[in-house]
C-alpha cells in the first residue's frame, strides 16, 4: 500500500472524530517529547537539549477539539483563520481504503516531532532562522506555555491530483498558540524550577500540572 504525507503549520461543530484511544496517543506523543525537554534528556540530531524549567503538561481540550474538527471537515489545504489557536496540519495519501482514523493522530503528531531529528534545534529562541529551518511543527509540539490541545481528521476520499489516492487531513488546534517570533521556546533551568502560577511539578514527568 503507498502512504504519501505532507505538513503544514502557522505561526501564532461537528463531534470530534478520534476516540479517547486516539485523543490519547496525540496527547502521549506530545507530553512524551516534553518530558524529555523538561528531563534535559531529549536529543535532537545528536545534540541534547537544556533542560526546561516551565514546561506544561498538555491535556485534551473538547472546545478546542471541536474547532480543529469543524476546520478538518473542510478538507483544508491551508491553515485556518482566526481561530485564535496555534495550529498543525497534515495530509497523508493512501492507495488503500483506511478502516480507522485513529492512528492518523500519533503518526501526525510522530511526523511533526521528527523535525527536531532531521533538522536539528539550534537556538532556544524563535526567530525566522529558527521557523524557517523546518521545525516550525515541531516547536509549536515544545512550546512551554501551550497546556491544551484538540484534533480533528477526515476521510476526504479520493484526491485526482494525487492519482486517485485516498486523502486525509489531520488538524490540531493548540491552547495557548507557540511559535511567537522573538520569544523562547521554554525556558532553560532546573527541571520545573519556574512552573506558572496555580500549576506545581509533577515528578515523573518533569511537567508543571
Amino acid at each position: 500500500m503507498k502512504v504519501l504525507f505532507l505538513l503544514c503549520l502557522v505561526a501564532a461543530g461537528a463531534l470530534a472524530q478520534f476516540s479517547s484511544t486516539g485523543q490519547q496517543g496525540i496527547v502521549d506523543v506530545h507530553n512524551k517529547l516534553r518530558s524529555s525537554i523538561a528531563k534535559g534528556t531529549y536529543v535532537a540530531k545528536g545534540t541534547t537539549q537544556k533542560s526546561g524549567a516551565n514546561i506544561r503538561k498538555i491535556k485534551w481540550d473538547a472546545t478546542v477539539a471541536t474547532s480543529a474538527q469543524n476546520y478538518a471537515n473542510t478538507c483544508p489545504t491551508g491553515h485556518s483563520q482566526g481561530s485564535g489557536y496555534g495550529e498543525n496540519l497534515y495530509w497523508s495519501w493512501t492507495s488503500g481504503t483506511p478502516s480507522a482514523l485513529d492512528s492518523y493522530g500519533p503518526a501526525a503528531s510522530a511526523s511533526w516531532e521528527k523535525e527536531f531529528q532531521d533538522y536539528g534545534w539550534t537556538s532556544n529562541t524563535l526567530d525566522s532562522a529558527t521557523f524557517n529551518s523546518g521545525i516550525g511543527h515541531a516547536t509549536q509540539m515544545a512550546w512551554a506555555n501551550t497546556y491544551a490541545i484538540g484534533c480533528g481528521v477526515k476521510n476526504c476520499g479520493k484526491d485526482a491530483s494525487m492519482s486517485n489516492m485516498v486523502k486525509i487531513a489531520v488538524v490540531c488546534q493548540y491552547k495557548t498558540p507557540g511559535n511567537y517570533m522573538g520569544q523562547a521556546i521554554y525556558q532553560q533551568g532546573a527541571t520545573c524550577s519556574a512552573c506558572p502560577s496555580g500549576t506545581s511539578c509533577e515528578s515523573s514527568s518533569g511537567l508543571c500540572v
